[in-house]
């Protein structure tokens, strides 16, 4: 036992080893992206006078207009940028090695908590798998600001799972107050758990009572929900944050998450239209990206609806099944009602719901082909695995050379390095004034000219106080 223990054990690190190692492969560019825009804001707005009670005070629930923003996540945002930049200023380093490590760490939860519900390695495997590689990850990884967050938020609700379903309980609730203090998407977390244990209870036994110990979390929830909603409060006047309970928009926001969790880039939101109309220009300037992005996805959909049609009749009866399947909306209604403020940093905390439905898929339509002619099933999932993860990649590629973070992030880092090079110290309150140059080597013109583009990436004077460490910096640009 005790041998067959330890094999079983090597095989799950042998299966994350790999898993990890590929992850690496294709996201490693996202460690030389430099800070750039919302990070320098997130900097600002976390600094303090270095006092412990100052450093209290960013958990706390200040108004709207106190603070000129919204949204109760002080701990992967005010107090960790406050931590961050005390340590190590603006080298971004750390901050992308950390960015990883939890990305990683959400991997490993991902497979122990898949691995809890269905007990099939293979299932555990794929989910995390296709979680880690996903081409929705672009989008935390390389936004730091956003992206740091759901990457937290994610790593608190899959604990809070985890350890509920162990029994957990006083730790659970911990794991997720942390959760609710990283994103508002871990609202969602209590009627996760309020399935999974629906999951674990036969329905004949199934009452009231066995919600129980469910109610500490909906009294913080409820708590939650009234401080950031009354006390924090929004700008009504924010048109990006604008709900709409249009039932055209948000199916029209749930079908661009679906499209991008099986691997289309996220920029295909600019050049797609209504009836899927393509802009000239995405096949004028990334052609030899989109005719693969295009081919690979009908490939995808086109596998998972023959393993849909080939399975439906053990996966519709299937009570874990379902429950993900319902999952992975559910995650993603506080956002799917932001027609305006898409983004696929979103999907982080709702994917492993998705890649659990579609490994689940694939892995019952395997077993069936595989019975009838075992050569069917095994081209089957080879077809499936291989255009997954090149879309994957090539979706990944697209994005180091066009997502707006990595762009940025690159213009920042040269404006800084710049910066330093040629002015070492600045006076006290001094003036910087940024000129256009026609000729400068990082140029989007979609942006605008060059001090455009240094105004979005440092975000305005933000960066350069922060360099220098000077508030009293006045930054001025040529054109905004």
């Amino acid at each position: 036992m005790e041998k067959k223990t330890t094999s079983k054990n090597k095989g799950v690190i042998g299966s994350l080893l790999l898993i990890y190692l590929i992850v690496f492969i294709f996201f490693y560019p996202v460690l030389s992206v430099y800070f750039s825009h919302d990070d320098f804001f997130h900097f600002k707005a976390s600094l303090t006078d270095g006092s412990f009670g100052a450093f209290i005070n960013l958990f706390g629930f200040p108004n709207f207009n106190d603070r000129g923003y919204g949204f109760y996540r002080p701990i992967f945002r005010e107090g960790l940028y406050n931590l961050y930049y005390s340590l190590f200023g603006l080298n971004h380093t750390p901050f992308r090695i950390f960015s990883f490590a939890l990305h990683f760490i959400n991997i490993y939860l991902v497979y122990t908590l898949t691995q809890k519900v269905f007990e099939k390695r293979e299932i555990s495997f794929f989910t995390s798998l296709f979680f880690g590689v996903a081409a929705a990850n672009v989008g935390s990884l390389y936004y730091l600001a956003g992206g740091i967050q759901t990457l937290g938020a994610t790593m608190f609700i899959f604990l809070t799972l985890i350890l509920f379903l162990n029994g957990k309980i006083t730790l659970s609730i911990i794991t997720f107050m942390l959760s609710l203090g990283s994103h508002e998407l871990s609202s969602t977390a209590p009627f996760l758990l309020a399935g999974l244990l629906f999951l674990k209870t036969p329905f004949k036994k199934f009452s009231l009572n066995a919600f129980k110990t469910l109610w500490p979390f909906f009294l913080i929830l409820a708590v939650y929900l009234y401080l950031d909603v009354f006390k924090i409060g929004f700008l009504q006047t924010e048109e990006q944050y604008g709900l709409s309970f249009s039932i055209k928009k948000i199916l029209n926001s749930f079908a661009w998450y679906s499209l991008w969790s099986f691997g289309m880039p996220e920029m295909f939101l600019d050049f797609i239209g209504p009836g899927f109309s393509l802009n000239p220009n995405l096949l004028k300037f990334w052609s030899g990206y989109v005719v693969p992005i295009l081919f690979l996805s009908l490939t995808l959909i086109t596998t998972v609806l023959i393993g849909i049609l080939v399975s439906v009749k053990i996966i519709a009866t299937d009570k874990k099944f379902l429950f993900f399947l319902l999952c992975f909306p559910f995650i993603l209604s506080p956002i799917l009602i932001l027609p305006l403020h898409k983004s696929t940093y979103y999907l982080t905390p709702a994917l492993p719901a998705f890649f659990v439905v579609i490994a689940v898929i694939l892995m019952r339509a395997y077993s069936i082909l595989n019975k009838r002619i075992v050569l069917v099933g095994r081209v089957f999932m080879f077809i499936f695995v291989t255009s997954f993860l090149s879309l994957s990649y090539v979706s990944v590629q697209l994005a180091n050379v066009t997502y707006p973070a990595a762009n940025r992030g690159r213009v920042a880092q040269k404006l800084i390095s710049d910066m330093k090079t040629r002015y070492p110290e600045l006076p006290k309150g001094a003036t910087v004034y940024f000129k256009n140059d026609s000729s400068y080597p990082f140029i989007s013109k979609e942006w605008g000219g060059s001090s455009k583009q240094a105004a979005l990436a440092l975000n305005n004077g933000d960066a350069i106080e922060l360099l220098y460490k000077d508030p009293t910096i006045r930054v001025f640009y040529e054109y905004i």
